[in-house]
């Protein structure tokens, strides 16, 4: 099996190299020996076909061929074939790219290169037009503020809630050599020694792009994910309560089951609210997901109740941190049901002091709590009103 790997990565290589000379893409395939139970993830450049004379075989033109360099280079996967060979290696890859540029991560546990056993991510960031690696400066026209600004996310919303078991949780300063970007935003990996999750995996942080905006300038390769040309509206929104979700990037649904969710993130323990289990998503900052305190099924079969978003964007018109009450009724109109909450109330509700809006939306209900400012604090689509409002 290990032979078929093998031959199958030096095919995926030989293909990358043997590629006509066109605007290039990114692929990531996953090679897995059923009998180890190890499984290697390998990038490799692809390009669209052009024509060609009978028999004519074009050139991988020099964009292609840094692009590949670079790859091999970053992620050793000759080497994780060798480190396979010595032991277990399970890799996860992900790519994002929009043909001007493409954003790879890699997660390697197990066999190291080296001959260690650990947890590493890897990542590279490329400009398929030139073929030379974007680093995070290059993403930033302020890039001091934005530093700045990732590291107080950090202090506030990551260290602030991090147990005190936590043998590794050196966050500060901030890494700037291992990021990747996608749709959500950008995410940045510390190493184990520094950053390391309860189950022995490296620790990461994503920062949305709405958090971000106002440090990218037009000329950053992600300005169109920071600043879509396209602003949201009530419409979509009104299709984002319909479908069951805050966010199409997020894959948690209302009436989804807890253990599907769990399935797909990883779970901390729950909170309690007056009449809810609150289960925060543990990698993904400052989103949970609730059931029902009192459910007739067992935990992990019922379905969830409410999803809460703290750092999110809906649409594009509902922002934490920014959009303000008086925003929110232009956009929406006056809502259903108005509640305010003082500061053992709110302790209850697992919110801030303030004022929530309720919205009844294509049969969801659509909760927008303001802070004490009357700013957006919290965004919760639940499946019913509660019946607290009855």
């Amino acid at each position: 099996m290990r032979r078929i790997l093998a031959a199958a990565l030096l095919t995926l290589a030989l293909l990358a190299l043997a590629l006509p000379a066109c605007a290039s893409q990114i692929t990531v395939t996953e090679l897995e020996d059923e009998a180890s139970g190890s499984r290697l993830a390998v990038f490799s450049v692809e390009a669209d076909e052009i024509d060609t004379e009978p028999g004519e075989v074009s050139e991988p033109d020099a964009v292609q061929l840094a692009v590949s360099a670079l790859i091999e280079a970053r992620f050793a996967q000759q080497k994780a074939l060798v480190a396979m060979n010595r032991g277990q290696v399970t890799q996860t890859g992900s790519v994002w790219q929009d043909g001007k540029t493409a954003s790879m991560a890699l997660r390697w546990q197990g066999e190291q290169a080296d001959g260690s056993d650990g947890s590493m991510a890897t990542c590279l960031t490329v400009n398929l037009e030139t073929g030379e690696e974007i680093a995070m400066a290059q993403l930033f026209a302020d890039v001091d503020g934005a530093l700045a600004a990732m590291e107080a996310i950090i202090v506030d919303d990551v260290l602030e809630d991090m147990s005190d078991y936590m043998e590794f949780a050196d966050l500060l300063p901030m890494p700037t050599d291992s990021f990747s970007v996608d749709e959500r935003g950008l995410t940045v990996y510390w190493p184990e020694d520094r950053y390391r999750y309860f189950d022995g995996t490296s620790g990461s942080v994503t920062f949305y792009w709405h958090e971000l905006a106002d440090y990218i300038g037009q000329e950053s390769p992600v300005y169109a994910l920071a600043h879509p040309d396209v602003p949201g509206s009530d419409g979509e929104i009104e299709s984002l309560c319909m479908t069951g979700s805050v966010t199409p990037t997020l894959l948690v649904k209302l009436d989804d089951r807890l253990d599907s969710v769990a399935g797909r993130y990883l779970l901390a323990d729950p909170d309690y609210t007056t009449d809810a289990l609150v289960y925060p998503l543990e990698r993904e900052r400052g989103w949970a997901v609730e059931i029902p305190k009192f459910a007739e099924t067992p935990e992990e079969e019922t379905p969830i109740s409410a999803i809460r978003a703290a750092r999110v964007s809906m649409a594009g018109l509902l922002t934490t941190g920014k959009t303000t009450d008086v925003e929110v009724i232009a956009l929406l109109g006056d809502p259903a049901a108005e509640i305010v909450y003082d500061e053992d109330a709110a302790l209850d509700a697992m919110l801030e002091p303030g004022t929530s809006l309720y919205y009844e939306i294509s049969g969801r209900v659509l909760q927008l709590h303001m802070d004490e400012g009357g700013v957006l604090a919290c965004v919760i689509l639940r499946k019913a009103m509660p019946e607290s409002l009855y």
